[in-house]
């Protein structure tokens, strides 16, 4: 993985984090705090990940929740 690449995916990674911490400021229906607290952990957990392909299913992961508005 090449240095722009790699910023791309620092950058692509960090807009999701921050749309699915948006969403989940918005969420009614559901326990907010549980919601944030998971995201959060999800994202933590993945840090340490190097795998290009490991990464980008994790990006599809929480991309998905979002087009399709489900919980976690």
């Amino acid at each position: 993985m090449n240095v722009t690449t790699s910023l791309t995916t620092k950058r692509l990674v960090l807009r999701l984090y921050r749309d699915l911490r948006r969403y989940g400021s918005q969420l009614q229906f559901t326990d907010r705090d549980y919601f944030l607290r998971r995201i959060r952990q999800e994202f933590d957990q993945s840090r340490s990940l190097t795998d290009p392909k490991d990464i980008e299913f994790c990006y599809k992961r929480g991309r998905e929740l979002l087009d399709k508005a489900r919980v976690i």
